[in-house]
């Protein structure tokens, strides 16, 4: 299935976050990301987000650095949308996602499974498309019902 090209406004997403790279995401030993989404869901966080918009749960990629060595250093935040741009709650984080041109990649089935191989399909379609990531800021809405995200990709060119 060919993702879908959209045009998104900006968004705020408040929550937690960890700097990583993705290196260590790929050795389950050492990933932060898994944690986040614990703590996230053990921590019941969301109900400390203020002005929270619907009941999706999102994560933000973003400020990606090329480390040199074949590695991609980049943060991650686990939260959920905001409606305005307050001061983020104590302990909490915010990130804004641009507007632009994204792809949109859906990932259906149980998960993380799902979520993993559309990553990997991701990562294949851009070895070959004809427009790059731009590489500002990834974000991934995850559904309440808990078998679908759908995983929104920056493009060059937005």
């Amino acid at each position: 299935m060919r993702p879908e090209r959209v045009r998104r406004d900006q968004a705020r997403v408040v929550g937690i976050q960890a700097q990583t790279s993705s290196q260590r995401e790929a050795d389950p030993a050492t990933a932060a990301v898994p944690g986040l989404w614990w703590r996230f869901q053990d921590d019941r966080l969301g109900d400390r987000i203020p002005g929270r918009g619907g009941r999706a749960t999102c994560a933000v990629y973003s400020d990606y650095q090329d480390a040199g060595d074949g590695d991609r250093r980049f943060s991650c935040l686990v939260g959920a949308e905001v409606a305005e741009a307050g001061e983020p709650p104590a302990g909490l984080a915010a990130v804004t996602v641009p507007a632009g041109d994204y792809l949109v990649f859906a990932a259906r089935g149980p998960m993380p499974a799902a979520l993993a191989t559309t990553w990997e399909r991701i990562t294949e379609f851009f070895e070959h498309a004809p427009t790059s990531r731009a590489f500002t800021a990834d974000l991934e809405v995850h559904y309440p019902a808990g078998s679908a995200v759908d995983v929104f990709v920056a493009i060059d060119g937005g």
